[in-house]
């Protein structure tokens, strides 16, 4: 199956998210695995460890990724082209669609926009049907965008096919920044009667708005005075007063080219090197095509008819629902990650992790050793991964340490079972502070990518602390030296707080402590282990009968019985009255019976030992750790069968 790579900085820009909404639509009945990863920007600590995001370029380096589709106009806002090249050049021979930005490399393809013509139109707009004779222009390229630097002289060279003059105090520089762009505007412009052009045309939508909130201070009327058109046909061009005339990008549509593109050279197709997307102006209120009254959300086209401009992702109610569905979602998410301390407590939860952040399979892998490093340090991959966690809510496989070792260089999807099934894949490195352990690879079901960027963030954060969690146990105490400290634990424990006071074994607080810690590390040993609950048999019978004391005896009794019936590296507790808690370590749910008997046997000795007159007796109910990986649940599912074995004994004395 052909496997098509997505590189981008980040999935909260609006851009970025409607091409990504053209690439999945054109794949969506595609037998293609598609893998999207966003990266942020190389060595950037904008938000402190973004730079541990850029590993996922190392990754889409597999040799199993048979194109690549990056968003280079975004890149190259931040990066130098040259830095920009330099990084794609790692990706050696195979096929680069490049939206925006033509390389100019062997191997790339490029997305471009036909920004001459649309500025043509604009031009030709303002002049004819506006009248305006002074065009200024908020550039942002100074920034080095080379899509900035295209919208600029796209514009200069239709004022020059215009034969209208550009005055040089008439360009400004915004930085595509609403807030640079106001800046701008109040630097030159203190006063109405400053301004000597009637019209401004922004390179987006942001620097727009920059411009029209400088002019509301200032005094300038938006459009009686002066014409603003921006780019990008942003929300805010909708949701602004007034609302702003812009063009718009087809974005989607150039998600849907690339897409094409990619699938058409990865089958052996061939196709241009250059491939131009058509843009299309839609004239608004900010330059007085719409009435500036107009509560309805329309534009005028470029033949001057009129069209809806309203935006269903953004709108009514059902956006509402929506959003306040996606945050209870976020707080679910947190609450079921928040018990997972270790990588066994992660998996028993990942059935509902995949389900809940509206996923199909997920599979997390992780290096020998954590990767530590600082923002101006290079990631290097290493030559292997192992499969910690595997879940397909396809197929319900769900599998812990499957045993599963691969070469990320040669493979970005690890497993046989995932491998056959095409889709959206987001690929996200593992990381928590300078710390990178791994991979997390889901398919997702739908396109709502600022919401996975977020469930994203809650389950590598989990999933780092439990990798941490689950190292430290382990690389300390193996598990015959945990045996050991738990003896010594056993002996130095405060008895006050954790020792039970009548028999001196655990008391509950006691048990629970140590024997969740016990199950934490048996468990990611994959050792195996059986959690108890037991019940006296008559002990009301026998307070009833001999008194108090006597029923105080028996508790004590009892208490060494279990003692002697289980190791010392077992942990054993009182949880209240005559109900006792064992955690077995490394006992098979086999050997059940073979300890129940030999409890009875204890029984009967240290009854007649000790002159009792009657017989002591115990119930035990058994669970083993494929239930749940918490010690709580693991009680109330031994509980269960507790009352199945109490049925057993009463029925076996009445004769049934």
């Amino acid at each position: 199956m052909k496997k098509i790579g997505v590189l981008l900085p980040t999935f909260t820009i609006e851009y970025c998210y409607d091409i990504l909404e053209g690439i999945c639509s054109y794949f969506k009945d595609k037998s293609v695995q598609v893998i999207i990863s966003q990266t942020k920007y190389p060595h950037s600590t904008e938000c402190i460890f973004d730079y541990q995001h850029w590993a996922s370029v190392e990754y889409l380096k597999s040799k199993d990724i048979d194109a690549i589709i990056v968003f280079s106009g975004v890149y190259c806002s931040t990066l130098e082209e040259e830095e920009f090249k330099k990084i794609l050049a790692g990706f050696k021979d195979k096929p680069i669609i490049s939206i925006a930005v033509n390389l100019g490399l062997k191997n790339s393809y490029t997305i471009r926009l036909n920004c001459s013509k649309v500025y043509d139109d604009i031009v030709s707009h303002l002049v004819k049907v506006h009248g305006c004779k002074r065009i200024a222009f908020m550039s942002a390229s100074n920034t080095g965008s080379p899509e900035a630097i295209q919208r600029e002289e796209c514009f200069l060279d239709s004022l020059k096919k215009a034969k209208i003059k550009f005055a040089p105090e008439d360009l400004f520089q915004g930085n595509f920044v609403d807030d640079k762009a106001e800046k701008a505007i109040r630097k030159v412009i203190k006063k109405a009667s400053d301004v000597k052009f009637d019209a401004i045309v922004a390179a987006n939508d942001d620097m727009a708005v920059g411009i029209i909130n400088a002019f509301n201070d200032i005094g300038v009327r938006v459009p009686e005075d002066v014409k603003v058109i921006g780019f990008d046909d942003s929300t805010k061009s909708t949701i602004m007063h007034p609302t702003i005339s812009t063009i718009n990008q087809q974005v989607t549509a150039q998600g849907v080219i690339a897409a094409e593109t990619a699938f058409k050279l990865v089958n052996k197709q061939k196709v241009p090197k250059v491939i131009y997307s058509d843009l299309h102006p839609k004239f608004k209120q900010s330059c007085g095509c719409i009435d500036s009254n107009e509560n309805q959300k329309i534009y005028k086209k470029i033949d001057g008819t009129i069209a809806g401009d309203s935006n269903s992702r953004y709108e009514g109610v059902s956006y509402f629902i929506n959003e306040m569905n996606e945050k209870n979602n976020f707080i679910t998410l947190m609450d079921m990650v928040k018990g997972s301390n270790t990588l066994k407590q992660f998996y028993f939860n990942v059935r509902y992790l995949v389900d809940q952040c509206d996923m199909n399979n997920m599979c997390i892998s992780f290096f020998k050793e954590a990767i530590y490093l600082d923002s101006n340090e290079d990631f290097i991959l290493p030559d292997e991964e192992e499969v910690t966690i595997l879940c397909d809510r396809s197929t319900e496989i769900e599998l812990f340490k499957p045993g599963i070792k691969y070469d990320p260089h040669k493979t970005s999807i690890p497993t046989r079972t995932l491998n056959s099934k095409p889709g959206i894949y987001i690929l996200q490195p593992i990381f928590a502070g300078q710390g990178i352990y791994g991979k997390l690879l889901c398919s997702v079901k739908g396109t709502k990518f600022a919401d996975y960027n977020v469930y994203l963030k809650i389950l590598i954060t989990a999933i780092s602390q439990s990798f941490e969690y689950t190292s430290a146990i382990v690389e300390t105490e193996k598990l015959e030296s945990e045996n050991i400290t738990l003896q010594k634990d056993n002996k130095s424990l405060n008895k006050q707080s954790r020792t039970d006071e009548l028999t001196n074994i655990f008391n509950r607080r006691g048990f629970m402590e140590l024997g969740q810690r016990s199950l934490d590390l048996i468990q990611e040993m994959d050792t195996p282990g059986v959690i108890f609950f037991a019940d006296m048999d008559g002990l009301k019978a026998i307070n009833d009968s001999f008194g108090h004391d006597m029923g105080d005896k028996a508790i004590q009794l009892e208490a060494e019985v279990l003692k002697s019936a289980f190791r010392a590296a077992d942990i054993v507790g009182r949880l209240s009255g005559d109900e006792f808690g064992i955690v077995a370590v490394g006992m098979k749910i086999n050997d059940v019976e073979k300890i129940r008997l030999k409890i009875q046997l204890l029984n009967e000795k240290i009854s007649r030992k000790n002159n009792l007159p009657f017989t002591l007796s115990i119930s035990l109910g058994a669970v083993d750790l494929q239930k749940s990986s918490v010690l709580k649940k693991l009680l109330t599912e031994a509980d269960k069968d507790l009352y199945i074995e109490k049925k057993k004994k009463k029925e076996k004395k009445l004769g049934k």
